[in-house]
């Protein structure tokens, strides 16, 4: 199993509903062992800067798309989760993509 590389910690904000005005409704909050990632991307616009979003990462929590992921006091909506199972069918890993 994969759980010994899992040494991040991040907070899973599950999102119930959103209102008209784009505001999520949080139903639930919890800690998470991960691994982050993040995707480098140059910025051309600002001068000799770099960006670090968008990020993955992987987790055996259940996240959904829509799910809010907090890491280092940044908040990152989950866009895509990947779910990566072993040959008896049981849950290896998931690899969540955020923005």
């Amino acid at each position: 199993m994969l759980k010994h590389l899992l040494n991040d910690t991040a907070v899973l904000k599950s999102v119930q509903d959103v209102d008209e005005y784009d505001v999520p409704t949080i139903s639930e909050i919890k800690s998470i062992n991960c691994k982050f990632e993040f995707a480098v991307k140059n910025d051309s616009t600002a001068t000799s800067s770099q960006k670090t979003m968008p990020a993955r990462l992987f987790c055996l929590d259940e996240v959904r798309v829509g799910d809010i992921i907090s890491y280092d006091e940044n908040n990152f909506k989950v866009i895509q989760v990947n779910n990566y199972k072993d040959f008896d069918g049981k849950l290896m890993l998931r690899e969540v993509f955020l923005l």
